[in-house]
């Protein structure tokens, strides 16, 4: 599997699968790359598809940098595969990544996808959207007390009822067992980051298609921040799962897949 150690010293590891037009994803907090297998095995079909473990998930290293220096490392690897037109697909903090990358190399990019995701992830006076910051804190402070069952319990409580009780998140259960655990330290620094990330500015700027995929019942990206980004984003497109939180491309991965390809067949 390719590497690649970045200017900040990350030792960055990434996947690339199939040829054609290229479509980046990039996962969230506590998990990795491989949470994309049922999307990155059906796209890899008919276009290049690459998936990045962010830095201290998976088997990419951790070191403490800004997120811009670490998004210019992404930066340097898309060049060295010589890629454009990218299709970006970002869960939660990944859709942040995203957004950032985009600010940064905007003429790259052909379509941005955000599943879960927002430019800002803290509640503020002109922001009532996102997380509360005491919650932010309070998990950043459980990562010192009760790590790593934290992050499964995190992991789990961005699923609704119903898809607890499925089949299908029976089998994502035993297959996480065989995860790696992320890196205590890179979780923490994330947690800095959607505290303080604020990217409302660099939305209002992009000039792509762009595509948001929520669950109905999604706790971090909730009805009342769709029902804004709807409302300062009128030409983007909404895509809603019914009865599915923070991951519906893992709870109903096929129609997720249609749901996309969708979506870049019409742009």
């Amino acid at each position: 599997m390719p590497t690649k150690k970045g200017s900040t010293g990350i030792e960055w590891f990434y996947e690339v699968e199939g040829s054609g037009e290229t479509l980046l994803f990039l996962h969230g907090w506590g998990v990795d790359r491989r949470i994309w297998r049922q999307q990155t095995k059906h796209f890899c079909e008919s276009y290049q598809v690459i998936s990045i473990d962010l830095p201290g998930h998976g088997q990419s290293s951790f070191v403490h940098v800004s997120m811009e220096e670490m998004v210019k490392d992404i930066g340097v690897i898309l060049n060295d595969l010589g890629l454009d037109n990218i299709t970006l697909i970002g869960s939660s903090l990944g859709g942040l990544f995203g957004l950032k990358l985009y600010s940064t190399i905007p003429e790259k990019f052909k379509r941005l996808v955000f599943v879960g995701s927002m430019p800002k992830f803290s509640q503020s006076e002109d922001y009532p959207y996102g997380l509360d910051i005491k919650r932010i804190r309070k998990l950043n402070g459980q990562l010192d007390t009760a790590y790593p069952s934290i992050v499964d319990i995190f992991f789990r409580s961005l699923f609704t009822q119903e898809e607890r009780e499925s089949r299908r998140f029976k089998w994502l259960q035993k297959f996480r067992k065989t995860d790696s655990k992320p890196i205590k330290k890179a979780l923490a620094e994330y947690l800095s980051i959607m505290e303080k990330e604020d990217l409302r500015q660099e939305l209002r700027k992009v000039t792509v298609p762009m595509q948001f995929i929520n669950g109905r019942e999604d706790q971090i990206c909730c009805a009342k921040t769709t029902a804004y980004l709807q409302g300062i984003l009128p030409h983007a497109r909404f895509d809603f799962f019914e009865n599915c939180g923070h991951f519906p491309f893992l709870s109903k991965p096929y129609e997720f897949n249609e749901m996309l390809e969708r979506f870049l067949k019409e742009t």
